[in-house]
């Protein structure tokens, strides 16, 4: 199953749950910083991330005693 991720209309870092936003890279590239269902945000600069937004590999939140691990879908990653 792969979890659609919608973008964040947040700019004040209080993201909520299931979104994400666009990070630059000090290479100037792109990533993400995603909110996993729990609410713990973590970057996924060492993700592959495709031209329509489907992340590879799979995520794993690292919270201590998180168990949130999903294929995800980055929703609107074209106009980032």
């Amino acid at each position: 199953m792969t979890v659609e991720i919608a973008r964040s209309l947040v700019e004040l870092f209080k993201d909520e749950p299931l979104t994400w936003r666009p990070v630059k890279r000090k290479d100037d590239t792109d990533t993400a910083l995603v909110v996993c269902v729990n609410g713990h945000s973590g970057l996924i600069d060492e993700h592959d991330i495709e031209g329509k937004g489907h992340v590879a590999p799979s995520v794993v939140c690292t919270e201590n005693g998180c168990m949130w691990h999903e294929y995800i879908i980055l929703l609107d990653w074209e106009n980032r």
